[in-house]
C-alpha cells in the first residue's frame, strides 16, 4: 500500500512540475503558444523537435530591439557600454506538424527570437517572441485569414505580456548566475 501511494505522490509531483514548464524551456512554450494562435487549425499542431541556442547581444541587436524607444535605448546603450547590461538573443527552431488550409498534414519549422536586455528568461512572454517563418511562401498555408476578425481587446493584450513560465525561468536564470 505504502509502494502505491508513493508512486501516485512522485507522479503527481512530476505532473505539477510539468505543469511549470520545468521540462519545455520558456522560449519553447512562448513560441509555441504564440504560433497557434496564427495557425489555421492550431488543434492539429504536433511538435517534432525543438533546437535552442543563444548568443550575447550586440548593439546592433539592442537597437533593433529598442527601435522606436529613443530614450531608454540611449540609456541600455550607456549601460551596455559600461558592460553592466549584459543583453541575451535567446532562439527556438521548432519543426512540427499541422494540417494546412487544405486540411492535408504537413511538416514546418519556424524560428522563434527573444531578446533579453538582462540575459534572464523569467520574464518571457508570448508577446515578447517573435516568429520567423523558415519559409514564408508555405507558412502562408498554414495560417489563418486575419482579415475579418476584431482587433484584441486590451485584456487580451495583458495575456499575451505575461510571462509564459516565471518559476521555470527563475530557476534556469539562477542556474546560469550560478554556473558563470
Amino acid at each position: 500500500m505504502k509502494l502505491i501511494v508513493s508512486v501516485i505522490a512522485v507522479l503527481a509531483a512530476l505532473l505539477l512540475i510539468y505543469s511549470f514548464g520545468i521540462f519545455d524551456p520558456p522560449i519553447v512554450t512562448a513560441c509555441e503558444a504564440r504560433l497557434k494562435g496564427y495557425l489555421a487549425a492550431p488543434s492539429t499542431y504536433e511538435r517534432n523537435r525543438f533546437f535552442l541556442s543563444e548568443r550575447p547581444g550586440t548593439t546592433a541587436d539592442l537597437e533593433e530591439e529598442l527601435k522606436g524607444f529613443p530614450d531608454i535605448q540611449r540609456v541600455y546603450q550607456k549601460e551596455f557600454d559600461k558592460g553592466s547590461v549584459k543583453p541575451v538573443l535567446y532562439t527556438a527552431t521548432i519543426n512540427f506538424n499541422v494540417l494546412d488550409t487544405q486540411a492535408e498534414k504537413v511538416t514546418r519549422a519556424i524560428t522563434c527570437q527573444y531578446f533579453s536586455t538582462d540575459g534572464s528568461i523569467s520574464k518571457i512572454s508570448v508577446g515578447g517572441v517573435s516568429i520567423f517563418a523558415t519559409d514564408a511562401a508555405t507558412y502562408s498555408q498554414i495560417v489563418r485569414d486575419f482579415s475579418h476578425e476584431p482587433p484584441q481587446a486590451a485584456e487580451e493584450l495583458r495575456k499575451k505580456l505575461k510571462p509564459i513560465a516565471p518559476y521555470a525561468g527563475w530557476v534556469r536564470d539562477t542556474l546560469r548566475r550560478l554556473l558563470n
